[in-house]
């Protein structure tokens, strides 16, 4: 099996570029996307099980196996109890927490760690909030390169331990985020082309390549459901993973798999939402916050890419902003209700829904999809409190009605 994208094509004026160039379009900064034949599209008629995203290999930039550490398959869960609640009738929530390192940043780690070995890299080199710099320290572990991270921080220390313990060499930077978008994906990649390492930024306006690694979670969703939903709400950062989710579905649809395409929702933190404002002002471009202020790892970002804002606007869809109280909120409710429990910054889909159900944005009988974009161990203070009090507290006698006394109270 071999990935035959033949170039790069400018998402905005179409110029294409060899197959190999990172970066944006230098004439009109448009982000770059790879080619596909037309054959190895219509092998999607044929989704087939398999360990991984290798078996999509056909349709990612890459020739050599990519490496399987668990990633992808992750489960599609129907909701019990919040989708009825919200009055709708087929809710289901896309676990991506399922996957080896905690999060959906694993489908795009893998692909780094295939395309640095093709490169003939000595290394990758990435900076990150947290989890994507976890999840690429552990597949560079897997295929043996050493890992540079650059640590926003302040970060968890949960996605710091993780990196930490596969290996890699953590610097925390300042501001490696707050100089703006271009300052931080060029110092990617000078940083890079010095060492000899991969740029292993999972961001598609630095390097277009590992976006295409999200598309299999919409093949995946499509197997799982047997069909396409109507709306896909997903959180937003930087915006790869909306976007990548938006093109498998339109490969699947030029395949012929499905015979329409779902509405796309882009949920961002009202204290860090430059794709939601750019989307309600009918911007092009995202403008760069001046600071970002959530307390919400992972999606506390200043800046996201215009590939998810023309992604929510093509398919006909809508940016959501939700409040960080409305979002911790949720996660105890999922823990709760449905006995799933993610990280804040995974929950912000489900927060969203009660407006759109409320606004008749999404109709009751409607299939809509969630993602879960990250396990609860990464970032949650939930029942921190208790959990320090219960460890505090003297024991209880080995007895039974001094257990049920407890019980009781």
């Amino acid at each position: 099996m071999e990935s035959v994208p033949m170039n790069l094509t400018c998402s905005e004026c179409g110029k294409e570029f060899p197959f190999g160039t990172l970066g944006r379009c230098p004439g009109c900064e448009g982000i770059l996307q790879p080619a596909y034949p037309e054959q190895s599209v219509l092998g999607l008629k044929d989704i087939r099980n398999g360990e991984g995203i290798d078996r999509y290999r056909s349709l990612m930039p890459v020739s050599r196996p990519i490496p399987f550490l668990g990633e992808g398959n992750t489960p599609l869960i129907p909701s019990r109890r919040i989708g009825p609640a919200f009055g709708l009738k087929h809710l289901y929530f896309k676990h991506e927490g399922c996957n080896p390192t905690g999060a959906f940043k694993d489908r795009g780690a893998s692909l780094v760690a295939a395309l640095a070995l093709e490169a003939g890299a000595e290394g990758v080199v990435t900076a990150s909030s947290g989890n994507a710099g976890a999840a690429i320290a552990a597949y560079s572990a897997a295929v043996g390169l050493p890992c540079l991270l650059l640590l926003e921080p302040g970060a968890p220390p949960a996605k710091l331990r993780q990196a930490l313990t596969t290996g890699a060499k953590v610097l925390s930077v300042q501001g490696v985020f707050s100089h703006g978008p271009k300052a931080s994906g060029d110092m990617i990649l000078n940083l890079a082309a010095a060492l000899n390492f991969y740029p292993g930024f999972i961001w598609a306006p630095v390097n277009p390549y590992l976006l295409e690694s999200m598309k299999t979670v919409s093949y995946e969703v499509t197997n799982q459901l047997s069909g396409v939903p109507e709306v896909v709400v997903s959180p937003v950062g930087g915006g790869d993973l909306l976007t990548g989710m938006w093109r498998g579905y339109l490969e699947l649809k030029r395949a012929g798999v499905i015979p329409q395409l779902p509405r796309m929702v882009g949920v961002q933190s009202l204290s860090a939402s430059p794709l939601v404002q750019a989307f309600r002002k009918g911007l092009k471009r995202i403008e760069t916050l001046p600071c970002a202020n959530s307390r919400i790892s992972g999606i506390n970002v200043a800046f996201s890419g215009e590939h998810a804002l023309q992604a929510i606007r093509s398919s006909e869809g809508t940016g959501v902003g939700v409040s960080d109280e409305e979002a911790f909120e949720m996660q105890r409710r999922l823990a709760l209700e449905e006995g799933i429990w993610v990280e804040p910054a995974a929950v912000v889909s489900v927060t969203s829904l009660r407006s759109l159900v409320e606004q008749g944005w999404i109709k009751p009988h409607e299939r809509v999809v969630c993602l879960l974009t990250g396990a609860g161990f990464k970032d949650s203070k939930l029942a921190e409190a208790e959990a320090q009090a219960i460890s505090a507290q003297s024991p209880v006698p080995f007895d039974v009605n001094a257990i049920v006394a407890e019980v009781d109270k």
